[in-house]
């Protein structure tokens, strides 16, 4: 596990020299004709590796002590709480995605403004997780316009703009009384109040 005072270039430094012997192996297992389960057991400690040291390279390029999300999250939350404050209890007006995860990618997608950015670009940041494009699509769900395409044929994510829709707040606070189980009467009073 990275030590919790690690930088992504350190990290970056660390993994490299392995992530070289792992490619030079899987190299040296497809020039010499192994056998499939050899060459697919070098190639998946290889396709770790690299991808470990790929997210802690591109962590490398995005920018620190940017708080642009977390600012349009606290945005978020205080016109949850001004409109429904008084209405629905504090504990289903939290603003979820907020995690490490989240914030790389938008960071990412802020970098980019205005401009597409690979689906594949976006799951160096999860270390090639294939969840990528899902909390992506969660930062979406956060009022953030985020459009979705394809070009050439491969998908692409797209943050136009930094104004929250924040006509989304409904859904969120529902997916929280959902997600959180509220009690029955708590969860009929706030669908009244968001009107169904």
């Amino acid at each position: 596990m990275p030590d919790s005072e690690s930088t992504p270039l350190a990290d970056w430094n660390r993994l490299k020299p392995s992530t070289e012997h792992a490619v030079g192996e899987l190299l040296k297992q497809i020039q010499q004709d192994s056998s499939a389960q050899d060459l697919l057991d070098t190639y998946l400690y290889a396709k770790r590796l690299l991808a470990e040291s790929m997210q802690a390279l591109i962590r490398t390029s995005l920018p620190s002590g940017i708080t642009t999300f977390q600012d349009l999250r606290k945005e978020l939350s205080e016109v949850m709480l001004s409109q429904y404050g008084d209405q629905i209890p504090e504990e289903y007006l939290s603003v979820p995605y907020g995690s490490r995860t989240h914030e790389e990618l938008f960071t990412l997608l802020l970098q980019h403004l205005g401009n597409p950015v690979t689906a594949s670009l976006l799951r160096v940041v999860t270390k090639d997780s294939v969840h990528a494009e899902r909390r992506t699509r969660e930062l979406r769900e956060l009022g953030l316009d985020i459009e979705t395409r394809k070009a050439n044929g491969v998908d692409v994510y797209m943050l136009k703009s930094l104004t929250l829709d924040i006509g989304i707040i409904p859904s969120i606070i529902k997916n929280n009384l959902r997600s959180k189980k509220a009690p029955s009467s708590v969860r009929e009073a706030a669908l009244t109040v968001l009107g169904g």
